[in-house]
Parts: structure tokens; C-alpha cells; sequence
């Protein structure tokens, strides 16, 4: 079924690990790579070679560098896991494409290796996105584990929930990880043939939130309330729309399909000011959110409308025989796109000013915050802070923050041995640009393909054309980066808070300043 090389590769990939060769494990993983761009296998086995090239880099950064992330002028390995990121992608790409392809039986011997692979390519490419920070990514890649009641991804997101509890300023929504994780815990201890490592991982985890919670407590499953999901048919289905997607300003969401979870409740922890600056932070942090929410219910305001609106009756427009969409739905989706992605660049704006890292306004952008420099020939400065020294530092880690970091390098298209680390944000990107700059042409999804397949020279030439299937993934896509980024930069904030109550002088008083909760009956102009 599978050429045996591939097998081989495997075999020495684990001896290497043994042995702790990292020369030669690195060796495999460039080897790998190189295999899967060749066209002399099949999708299964480029997924296999891709998952062996991909856990051999893994096991190499665990050898060389225990682990972690390295941006000091000593010791930088983000190539490293830039070249580990590509390769779990590629399984992924790969295997998922088999899947789709394969006339797969289930219960098949066929079909149970072609799954063992795909698990663990979910469940160890998630383990790599958590030493990158990106929390909730790696949360949602476990959940197909999870799902599957594969035990190594089921006992990962436990211990993934009780890292992101660490990091929620909210101390109700720490408890309510805690409990989740030990049910999970203690249900992956009963299952068969885990390894033993794994095994005494997990039982430390157990320990661990014994000794922090009363054993009453954790030992039965938390029982949620029932919330209304609101007063209309309308509301109830836009709130379900947003539960299903993790789409919530909520960190509930990432666990908890659940009522509870059906609010934007996320803000800012406790932030310490100057007694005349006041919460200049969350006001922008406001704003931010509110952008975030409205375009969220644009995006399915164009989803779920059905018909034409008065708004475009009598608006004389031209039939030019390529099926295009028209109509307010559409352009509400292009509003919202917009401003999703105007939204990267405010977070930058904020984290520009909360972490004083000296860009001057008018050249703060989700690429900017992270040089060391900013490069305008004789206009050059030097910035105050370097985000990506401090944010690894030993005194000042913050891993949301990292998170933060690849997020923008995903946004901003970074390239790997030729590949994108993220290959839709290409896409995504492409759109945002003619949007803003260009043409954007919008095509009904069924009809449109197949004119063009039969009609030669179709495509409008000004214009980029998308169908509104396309178009409506890459809004998805957009609102899942946009609130994970707002997610992290909340996180970011609350590790950094909590660095600097730490560091405060003992003789230092801090007052405190209450603010009440902004009423939603204000929310209106008139």
C-alpha cells in the first residue's frame, strides 16, 4: 500500500532521536521536504514523509533548543520552526487531499492507518503552534483528536486548557478550564497503551490542579446554566452562527460550545496608569471590540439574507454575462472585510503605544512592531523597545504576545522554501488588496465555473473574480485572525500587567479607579 522507503525514513527518524543526532535529523527533514515537492509518490505517502520530515525538525528544536523559541542576538531559531510549520502543513495538506480523494472504507485496515496519521499530524502540528503561541489555533487542531477520541490529542487539550486559563485575566473562566481539563485528565488515564511518558505527563497535570482546587470541586463535571440566546429567531440563529465558529470575544468559546459562552465578554485585565493618563487602553480596546462585532454580524447579515432589498430597487446596472452577485449583501461582506482587516493594524497601533515601543504614528503597521529599526533611508530611527528580544526574554516571556507575532507573519504572506506557512492568507490578502486599491468581482458560485470552463477567455481582465463561496470562506477565515488576535493581544496585556505589580516598588501606593459598564440601550445615535 505504501512504498517501504517511506517506512524507512521513519525507522531513521526515530534512531536519530535516540542517538540525539541533530545533524542527522535535520538532514531527514530537508531530505522530506524535498521527497514531497518530487512526483514520485502518492498523497499518502508525501503525508508520511511530511509528518516524519515535520516530527524529525520537531525533535531536533527539542534536542537543540529544549523547545522553545529564540530571537536573542546570541541564539535565533525561528527558521527552525518557519521549516517544522511548513512540514506538519504539508502532511496535513497532503494527507487530507488522500482523504478526499480515497474511496476510504471505513473500519478498513486501509482507513484506520490512513487515520492513526492524520491524528497525529493534528495533534503534534498543534503542539508546535502552542510553543508559537498561537493558543487557540492549537486548541481547534485538537479538537479533531478530541473528537476522535484519539488520548494523546484528548490529554494535549487538557493541558492546553490550563495553559490559556493562566493567561485569562478572569478568574471564574480559570476555574471553569480547570475543572474541564481534569475530567479530560483523569478519563485518558483509564485508556489502553498510552506511553509512559505521556502517561506521567499527565498524571503530574492531575497533581498539579489537585494541589490549586478542593478535590470536591474538581472531581464533578461543572454543570452550566442555560442562557438565552435572545429575544428573536433572528438573534437566536446569528448567537448559534457565532457559538459553532468560535466567533466569541469570549475564551469559553474556545472549549465550551455552550449558552455561557454566547457573550463578548473579553476586555482588558486591570491595567496600572499614571494618575493623569486615564483608560486611554480601554477605550481603544472599545473600539477595537466594537469594529470586531459589527463586522462579525455584517459578515452573516450577507450570509443569511434572502432576496433583494429595497435599497437597490431601480439602480440601473449592466448584465455583463460573467454571473456576477450585486446587491447591499454583498457589498455588506466587502464593508466588513475592510474593516476586519483594518483592525490587524489598530491592534499594532495599540501595542505600539501600551509596550512604548517609539514607531512614530503615521509608520505603525502589524509588520512595523516587530523591526528593531524603522528603514526610511535618511529618516531611519531606531526604536526604544525590541518586541521580539523582550517578549523571549527570561524576565519579560510572554508567550501571547508570540502569538501575536506569527499571527502577523502569517497576515503578512511569509514565504518558507517557497511555500506560504499559511497558504490562504494569499488569498485573503489578494482579496483585501483589490478591494482597497483595485477591482473585486463577485460571481454567483454555481453558474460562474461553469461558464468559464466551457467559454474560454471569461475572466472580466480588470478585474479579480472570486465567487461567493470563495468569498465567503476567506471572510471566515479573516474573523477567525482577527479574533484570535484580539484575544492575544488581551493576554498579552495581562502577563505584562502582572510582570509589573510584581516590579512595582513595595512604597508605591495605587489607587484604584472604577468604571461602570457601558449600557447597550446607549448604543444608538438617536
Amino acid at each position: 500500500m505504501v512504498n517501504e522507503n517511506v517506512h524507512t525514513v521513519g525507522i531513521f527518524a526515530d534512531r536519530a532521536f535516540d542517538d540525539k543526532d541533530t545533524d542527522t535529523l535535520q538532514k531527514i527533514a530537508h531530505d522530506c521536504l524535498e521527497w514531497v515537492k518530487s512526483g514520485e509518490y502518492t498523497l499518502l505517502e508525501k503525508g508520511i514523509l511530511a509528518y516524519h520530515g515535520a516530527t524529525s525538525y520537531s525533535n531536533y528544536i527539542h534536542l537543540k533548543y529544549k523547545g522553545a523559541l529564540r530571537y536573542s542576538d546570541d541564539m535565533n531559531n525561528e527558521n527552525d520552526f518557519e521549516m517544522c510549520l511548513l512540514l506538519f502543513r504539508l502532511s496535513l495538506e497532503n494527507l487530507t487531499a488522500y482523504q478526499e480523494e480515497a474511496d476510504l472504507n471505513e473500519g478498513s485496515e486501509e482507513s484506520q492507518y490512513f487515520s492513526t496519521y492524520l491524528l497525529m499530524a493534528y495533534t503534534n502540528y498543534a503542539n508546535l503552534l502552542q510553543k508559537c503561541g498561537r493558543l487557540m489555533k492549537a486548541l481547534s487542531y485538537l479538537k479533531v483528536g478530541v473528537g476522535r477520541d484519539f488520548p494523546i490529542a484528548i490529554g494535549n487539550f487538557a493541558g492546553f486548557l490550563m495553559d490559556y486559563a493562566t493567561f485569562d485575566y478572569d478568574k471564574g473562566h480559570q476555574s471553569v478550564f480547570a475543572n474541564e481539563s481534569y475530567q479530560l485528565l483523569k478519563a485518558v488515564l483509564d485508556f489502553e497503551n498510552i506511553e509512559q511518558y505521556a502517561y506521567k505527563h499527565y498524571e503530574g497535570l492531575v497533581a498539579k490542579l489537585e494541589r490549586f482546587y478542593p478535590i470536591e470541586f474538581l472531581k464533578e463535571p461543572y454543570e452550566f446554566e442555560d442562557y438565552s440566546l435572545g429575544d428573536s429567531k433572528e438573534e437566536v440563529g446569528y448567537r448559534k452562527w457565532c457559538l459553532e465558529n468560535t466567533f466569541f470575544l469570549n475564551t469559553l468559546n474556545d472549549a465550551f460550545p455552550y449558552s455561557v459562552s454566547a457573550t463578548d465578554i473579553l476586555h482588558l485585565p486591570n491595567i496600572v496608569a499614571k494618575i493623569d493618563e486615564g483608560p486611554k487602553f480601554h477605550g481603544l480596546f472599545n473600539q477595537i471590540k466594537q469594529e470586531f462585532v459589527s463586522a462579525r454580524y455584517m459578515v452573516h447579515d450577507a450570509l443569511s439574507s434572502e432576496g433583494a432589498h429595497f435599497s437597490d430597487k431601480d439602480v440601473h446596472l449592466v448584465n455583463t454575462l460573467d454571473y456576477p452577485v450585486y446587491g447591499i449583501s454583498i457589498e455588506k461582506m466587502k464593508y466588513s472585510y475592510r474593516s476586519l482587516y483594518s483592525l490587524i493594524d489598530r491592534i499594532a497601533f495599540f501595542v505600539n503605544e501600551y509596550f512604548e515601543i517609539g514607531i512614530k504614528e503615521r509608520d505603525v503597521s502589524y509588520r512595523s512592531i516587530w523591526q528593531d529599526k524603522i528603514r526610511k533611508g535618511k529618516n531611519s530611527y531606531n526604536l526604544k523597545v525590541n518586541l521580539k528580544s523582550r517578549m523571549t526574554g527570561e524576565e519579560t516571556f510572554n508567550l501571547p504576545l508570540i502569538g501575536l507575532y506569527w499571527l502577523c507573519k502569517d497576515i503578512g504572506k511569509q514565504k518558507i522554501e517557497h511555500h506560504y506557512i499559511e497558504p490562504a492568507i494569499e488569498h485573503i490578502s489578494k482579496i483585501r488588496h483589490h478591494l482597497e486599491h483595485r477591482y473585486l468581482k463577485v460571481h454567483d458560485s454555481v453558474l460562474y465555473p461553469i461558464t468559464t470552463e466551457s467559454w474560454e477567455n471569461r475572466d472580466d481582465p480588470l478585474a479579480y473574480s472570486i465567487t461567493v463561496d470563495e468569498f465567503k470562506d476567506a471572510a471566515i477565515r479573516l474573523l477567525a485572525y482577527v479574533r484570535e488576535g484580539i484575544i492575544l493581544l488581551s493576554m498579552a496585556v495581562h502577563l505584562e500587567e502582572l510582570r509589573k505589580r510584581k516590579d512595582k516598588d513595595s512604597d508605591e501606593i495605587i489607587m484604584p479607579m472604577s468604571m461602570d459598564r457601558y449600557d447597550d440601550d446607549w448604543k444608538r445615535l438617536f
